[in-house]
């Protein structure tokens, strides 16, 4: 069975279910609380527009769209088709879900108030990293949150830092979670017009 595909922008997770049930065994039941961790430092409160990077099955977004409550909406964005049509169907009015990466990902300028992005940036190519980082920076909005979190013998909390940085970010924090390294950070409320991954839209 192929459970993952390389397409040269990144590992896409075929089999999102086994990926899911992984997951759950790696933190040894500890998954929720974890994800609950994540949603609070995100920052998301009702009414914000939140974005999920590498959405997968849906399992943060859920999440994410009992913070922002029914006046927010929460977009979950993925490589995987099958994921996102598994997402969808489970989705409510204020959640859709969107076929996509995160060097490129299709959405307006400066229209999240918060965007999250949770094991999925160690599927993304070193070199295509900052690309990923700028197209999450255009789509935040001035004096929106970013949180980034991934595991941490992989992807080092200073690395995620400096990406975030250089892409704009202000950087307000880092930590750890149980096998994650986090960090938290700030488009500013006022900036310089940065292009896009793809040289601006």
């Amino acid at each position: 069975m192929t459970t993952r595909e390389d397409r040269g922008t990144g590992i896409t997770l075929r089999a999102f279910r086994f990926n899911a049930a992984v997951n759950h065994v790696m933190f040894a039941g500890l998954r929720g609380r974890v994800y609950d961790r994540i949603v609070v430092l995100s920052g998301v409160q009702p009414g914000h527009s939140v974005l999920d990077v590498g959405s997968s099955s849906g399992y943060l977004a859920f999440r994410l769209a009992t913070a922002a409550g029914p006046s927010g909406r929460v977009t979950g964005v993925d490589p995987s088709e099958p994921a996102v049509a598994y997402a969808q169907r489970r989705a409510r009015p204020d959640m859709r879900f969107t076929v996509g990466i995160a060097q490129d990902l299709g959405l307006p300028d400066s229209s999240f108030d918060v965007v999250t992005c949770t094991l999925a940036m160690h599927h993304i190519p070193a070199r295509q990293r900052p690309a990923a980082f700028a197209e999450m920076y255009r789509v935040t909005r001035p004096g929106g949150r970013l949180l980034i979190a991934d595991l941490r013998p992989l992807t080092a909390a200073p690395g995620l830092a400096d990406l975030a940085a250089a892409a704009g970010y202000q950087v307000e924090s880092a930590g750890t979670l149980p096998l994650l390294r986090y960090i938290v950070a700030v488009r500013p409320r006022r900036s310089a017009p940065r292009p896009s991954a793809r040289g601006g839209r």
